[in-house]
């Protein structure tokens, strides 16, 4: 089975280049012209030889707070954690698959394709640290995280309003009119905070999105969830909790 993953990383490319100044909007009209897809792995449970490199490897003490793998969570036994950003992700408790480091790879060259930046900007700004889908796999639900190095950070309502003003404008010039974005309020671990939604529709399908900030420094954590209605998509962000 193939999955569409274009609409889901096309709200992030939006999100960045309107916070970073934009970019053409007949690259993103092309873009919207290609259906984008990768195929589904089997996800295997990480050997323990995995997931200790991957422990000792961030671990190091070689990152620094400017260095976007500093920013960066733990995956073992398929329970995501990011000290930095206090949150946790437990996959199996929530009855999630988290895609394959194959699967995400291929995502991420989709997403450098189709927002036009460059693979050495994308390896310094912008990493896609976990990616999951309800149903074990199989389900309308998914969420991701992604950590990104902003250009312009934001922080309240009044900055977030600005952005979804900008997104609105690069949409209506791409002709892409199924899409509509706002800005809100939504709840995550427990908090209210600032969030931003997103319509996609598609015929009769409508596909709900929901996407969280949270700020560290330079770098943002992106939290988004989607499904087929807003009331799906906020329990997939419910899915994830705070660390401490």
């Amino acid at each position: 089975m193939k999955k569409n993953i274009f609409a889901a990383l096309l709200f992030l490319t939006m999100a960045v280049t309107a916070c970073s100044g934009g970019t053409k909007a007949e690259t993103l009209a092309e873009s919207t012209q290609a259906e984008s897809t990768v195929e589904e792995t089997t996800t295997e449970e990480p050997t323990t030889e995995e997931t200790t490199t991957q422990a000792e490897v961030l671990k190091q003490d070689t990152h620094t707070e400017e260095d976007i793998q500093y920013y960066r969570g733990r995956k073992e036994n398929s329970v995501y954690t990011n000290e930095v950003f206090n949150i946790k992700f437990d996959a199996p408790a929530n009855n999630y698959k988290m895609e394959t480091r194959e699967n995400i790879a291929q995502m991420r060259d989709i997403f450098i394709k189709q927002s036009g930046i460059s693979e050495e900007v994308a390896d310094e700004s912008i990493y896609m640290d976990v990616y999951a889908t309800s149903e074990n796999g199989t389900g309308v639900s998914n969420v991701n995280v992604v950590i990104e190095k902003m250009g312009t950070p934001f922080e309240n309502e009044t900055e977030l309003e600005k952005v979804v003003a900008r997104l609105q404008e690069q949409y209506k010039a791409a002709g892409m009119v199924n899409v509509s974005v706002e800005s809100g309020k939504a709840m995550f671990t427990g908090k209210e905070t600032i969030a931003m939604s997103a319509t996609d529709t598609t015929g009769d399908y409508t596909v709900y999105r929901k996407q969280i900030y949270i700020k560290s420094g330079n770098f943002m954590a992106i939290i988004t969830a989607s499904s087929i209605s807003e009331e799906r998509a906020q329990k997939a962000l419910d899915t994830f909790t705070a660390l401490r």
